[in-house]
């Protein structure tokens, strides 16, 4: 019984230590050489609309990405290919958008959140750090 307690303790701190020496680059920093990550810049907050800022719904999905940012996502640590990640993607199309198109929008940057879908992308949208542009605002008709 001893053995397998020592041995479960061993198991979760080499696997702390494993998480710990990932590195957070993303391949495409890598392949461009660049090791700076870019910094979101903080947004002034606006002011919810009401049809959202008294929703249960939107308060559950508001919930469940905060959850996942700061308990899930860490743990994780994986590059990801947009320079806005999908969790802060969805909740700027949920309150730009509402509940439908911002269910809608996330679960279409879901599917494309893959190194697969890299190859379909014009070289115009990559920025600077070698990261994919993708705004909820660029999905607005005109």
């Amino acid at each position: 019984m001893q053995k397998r307690i020592l041995f479960l303790l061993f198991s979760m701190g080499v696997s702390a230590f494993a998480a710990k020496a990932q590195s957070k680059t993303s391949d495409l920093a890598l392949i461009a050489g660049v090791t700076k990550h870019v910094q979101e810049e903080a947004a002034p907050k606006k002011p919810l609309k009401p049809v959202l800022k008294y929703n249960p719904v939107y308060w559950a999905l508001n919930g469940s990405l905060t959850f996942y940012q700061k308990v899930i996502s860490p743990q994780i640590s994986a590059g990801c290919l947009y320079e806005t990640s999908c969790s802060r993607f969805s909740r700027k199309a949920l309150q730009e958008y509402g509940i439908i198109k911002g269910v809608a929008l996330t679960a279409d940057r879901l599917s494309r959140c893959n190194r697969i879908s890299a190859a379909g992308i014009s070289r115009d949208r990559f920025s600077a750090g070698g990261k994919v542009v993708d705004e909820p605002s660029m999905y607005r008709f005109k």
